[in-house]
């Protein structure tokens, strides 16, 4: 390779002015917290341990290919772009850089996620080196004109029906559209589901349509202002916890809700001796943890959350 080639000069200078550019703007943080730039759940994961370092006098910095996620928090000391040469530069000058990862991959079996004993964000706050108690929740700030424009119907409820379209989907945790469909057909009379996903998910008859037609803080809104939120476990439902909505969660047997749920919610799955068994899609017992899941199920739970009302969710704190 010739060091001299002026197309690689000019790469090379156009790296150089954008980190420069990034020193300039964002300094050079003593702490700053990095999932990566695929998953929104997993930053969205990330308030947790903001929240708790900054109760800390620790703060940290985010770097995200999302801030809309952390708008009007008060946690993070700064948010910057995901770059790699900026971390590199971070942890050649001896910053530290914390990536919070809460599982690994088998490497006997790529298709198996290994979590811990204990919560994910247990494990997050932990990476980080957060000790003490901490609390089981994530959070999102909505403002009251934001709030006001997630209303859709006097009594809303909002649901998924697929998270197919995800950045990483996992075919275990599919619980199939046409049961959406029917607990939208067997809501109490009075009920409105509103639909949210991408556009390319499965629509749900009788639903007001969102599906590809709301920002991710249009989406926050609505289920903040509905009474439930039913779907599957991811973003969605770590969002739904975030903005203090319950929700009805068709879990299966890839993961606990003792490692990914939150109190106040029900997680419905059938588990086989099997499970929880991290796989992400492959499974020689045809998925009968969440297929086995019935409708009446879903529903019944959603009575029992209903009536609960909508009274601030319990939050589970542990300590590390």
């Amino acid at each position: 390779m010739n060091p001299f080639d002026p197309s690689r000069i000019r790469r090379l200078s156009k790296q150089v002015f954008r980190l420069g550019s990034r020193v300039v703007h964002y300094g050079l943080p003593a702490r700053s917290l990095l999932f990566g730039p695929l998953t929104p759940g997993d930053d969205l994961l990330c308030t947790t341990v903001l929240h708790e370092a900054r109760l800390r006098g620790r703060p940290l910095a985010m770097m995200t290919s999302r801030p809309e996620i952390f708008e009007h928090n008060p946690d993070p000391s700064n948010l910057i772009p995901v770059d790699d040469y900026y971390v590199q530069l971070l942890r050649f000058l001896g910053r530290s850089v914390v990536q919070p990862y809460y599982a690994k991959i088998d490497p006997e079996n790529r298709d198996r996620d290994i979590f811990g004993s204990d919560h994910i964000l247990t494990n997050m706050c932990r990476a980080a080196g957060i000790g003490g108690e901490i609390a089981l929740r994530p959070y999102f700030y909505l403002t009251s004109s934001e709030l006001q424009a997630g209303v859709r119907a006097r009594r809303q409820v909002a649901i998924q029906s697929t998270a197919s379209g995800a950045a990483l989907p996992f075919a275990n945790k599919e619980w199939q559209p046409d049961r959406f469909a029917s607990v939208v057909a067997g809501l109490p009379a009075g009920m409105t589901a509103v639909q949210l996903g991408i556009a390319s998910d499965p629509a749900l008859p009788g639903t007001v349509d969102l599906r590809g037609r709301s920002t991710l803080r249009e989406a926050a809104a609505v289920i903040a202002q509905s009474e439930v939120f039913i779907g599957l476990e991811g973003f969605l439902a770590h969002l739904a916890r975030a903005v203090d909505c319950p929700a009805v969660v068709v879990l299966g047997g890839r993961v606990s809700a003792t490692t990914t749920g939150y109190s106040g919610n029900e997680y419905l799955s059938h588990e086989a001796p099997c499970a929880p068994c991290g796989q992400r899609d492959l499974c020689d017992r045809s998925r009968e943890c969440i297929m086995g899941v019935r409708v009446d199920e879903v529903l019944d739970a959603i009575g029992r959350v209903v009536q609960r009302g909508r009274a601030p969710l319990p939050t589970t704190r542990v300590q590390i």
